[in-house]
């Protein structure tokens, strides 16, 4: 049975100063049947007090003996084990030694820490969706009066809110590609006439955070050139090119630009939830450079961003 276990099978002095490794497949690349000193040196330094603690529960009141803790088997690896050990006592009583086995559980370790940090990174963009989501009705119902009219935009915007969280579940939250961004926030005005729109430019990844700020506001500059800019009348058009530069700075430059559209006379009176949206949250989630210009002939926004070395 000792033989078969995959366990680590071994018995233990009454006093614990040694431990016996009698068998298991799990000791394959321990000693088996050779006293081992039992010192500290094979517990890892954090877990050493409470298995200290454990032992002399066990030893003061005869029960059994429970701890999971590191251990060094192999050189400098640290496992994960589950032990577990009973007294075995003469007929007065007296503890002629412990009997246990020790469960390897690293993996199950390292797999309930990932789940551990999955949960954090998960409360941590729901707190994150909450907070646009509140700020985005906020900010529509205070500069929208016309009830009806805000739901309306309440409503796509939150549409383009989840078609950009549907496209980063796709990526397991890893990023997504400009492209990817573009033909996603701007679906509903591609379709109404794709030839009316000059979109390219190369590869470029963004982060989630970034990916998520970025269609949010072309959702914003798409929606407004419908209703009021080169959109909104026949032969209009937007050219949308993004381009990336190297070197010791890499950055992703992006340039919104719509002609044929009717004359903009100076800048809007009244700043709405898109216009503060490009002006102010963009820039912060970006952490570059966002300028949004009222042009006779057409808005125009320039975005800057910064991108980390590794991204493609």
């Amino acid at each position: 049975m000792v033989t078969a276990s995959s366990d680590l099978i071994y018995r233990i002095t009454p006093d614990w100063r040694e431990v016996e490794v009698v068998g298991g497949r799990a000791v394959s690349k321990l000693p088996r049947g050779q006293p081992i000193d039992w010192s500290t040196e094979h517990i890892h330094p954090e877990d050493r007090p409470a298995v200290l603690d454990a032992i002399q529960r066990a030893r003061a009141t005869t029960e059994s003996y429970q701890a999971q803790h590191r251990v060094r088997i192999d050189g400098e690896q640290w496992n994960w084990i589950s032990s577990h050990a009973v007294p075995v006592q003469d007929a007065e009583g007296q503890v002629l030694e412990w009997f246990g086995a020790a469960t390897d559980i690293t993996e199950r370790v390292h797999h309930e820490q990932h789940l551990h940090l999955l949960i954090n990174e998960l409360n941590h963009r729901v707190k994150n969706t909450l907070a646009i989501v509140q700020s985005m009705v906020l900010q529509t119902l205070r500069t929208c009066p016309d009830a009806g009219r805000a739901a309306e935009l309440i409503e796509a915007r939150l549409q383009a809110l989840a078609g950009t969280h549907d496209m980063l579940t796709r990526s397991m939250w890893t990023g997504a590609t400009v492209d990817e961004i573009v033909r996603m926030a701007m679906g509903h005005c591609l379709e109404v006439d794709p030839d009316r729109f000059d979109v390219q430019g190369p590869q470029v990844t963004l982060e989630p955070k970034r990916a998520v700020a970025l269609a949010m506001a072309l959702h914003e500059l798409c929606t407004n050139a419908l209703k009021y800019g080169s959109l909104s009348v026949p032969g209009g058009s937007v050219r949308m090119h993004w381009t990336r530069k190297d070197g010791e700075n890499a950055r992703l430059v992006i340039d919104w630009e719509e002609t044929g559209g009717p004359p903009v006379e100076g800048q809007p009176e009244r700043r709405g939830f898109g216009t503060r949206l490009l002006q102010r949250g963009l820039k912060h989630d970006l952490g570059g450079d966002v300028s949004l210009e009222f042009a006779p002939a057409g808005a125009r926004c320039h975005i800057e961003t910064p991108l980390p070395a590794q991204v493609s």
